[in-house]
């Protein structure tokens, strides 16, 4: 972590991390993190000195990108069947689980016809739970290019989330208040990638970066003291 200058640089954890997303509870004294799988393929739930105060295992070979629910009380996370996606039959989907590994269920299943996402995209990549509806966000490739899609927690109710513009949207984030969505979008031969934010209310667009980096990606809202 660091200061929001980028001063103070300070390492958290003594042990190595997956690449993967993190999340907070409790006002970012506890985080849920996922630590690399020669170490361990559970999730840890540690303090914000490092701590581990829980270890959670998902039963599942693949587990990642854990995200807490706005109460704490559930993870939503990218699972597979198996330990890479390399290995035939990995079957990527979103799942729900309560915070002591409990009650795991499965909530997204890629449509059978497509057959357009390559082997390393993301049939259901990092999701993000809505801070105040009922839904968790997630990109996912489908119909050759990536688009953020909506899943209720149950997984009865599946739908795309922004349905207007051409290009690609993939890593996002909501506001804390989830009155606003910031995601990146990019044109379809991959050029340029822009940082755009979204009113969830009316549904304006409007994009922040321009195009003095090729590469601006994985938006996310910080909380100011």
């Amino acid at each position: 972590e660091m200061d929001k200058d980028g001063k103070n640089i300070r390492k958290v954890t003594d042990f190595q991390l997956s690449d993967s997303w993190i999340s907070f509870r409790k006002s970012g004294s506890e985080i849920i993190v996922s630590p690399s799988r020669k170490i361990d393929s559970s999730f840890y739930i540690i303090d914000s000195n490092g701590k581990i105060l829980q270890k959670i295992s998902t039963g599942l070979k693949y587990s990642n990108d854990p995200c807490f629910s706005p109460d704490g009380k559930r993870i939503v996370f990218r699972g597979g069947k198996q330990k890479s996606k390399r290995v035939e039959g990995f079957d990527e989907a979103l799942y729900v689980m309560d915070d002591d590994g409990k009650n795991l269920k499965r909530i997204t299943n890629y449509p059978a016809n497509d057959t357009t996402a390559p082997w390393y995209a993301y049939k259901a990549g990092p999701p993000r739970w809505h801070p105040t509806d009922n839904f968790i966000s997630f990109p996912s490739f489908q119909n050759g290019q990536y688009k953020l899609y909506a899943v209720t927690p149950d997984g009865k109710k599946q739908w795309k989330l922004i349905n207007e513009g051409d290009g690609s949207e993939a890593y996002h984030s909501w506001s804390p208040d989830g009155k606003f969505l910031a995601f990146e979008t990019t044109d379809n031969k991959e050029t340029q990638y822009d940082i755009a934010i979204m009113d969830w209310k009316t549904k304006k667009v409007e994009i922040l970066t321009d195009s003095t980096y090729a590469y601006e990606q994985a938006p996310n809202f910080v909380l100011s003291n």
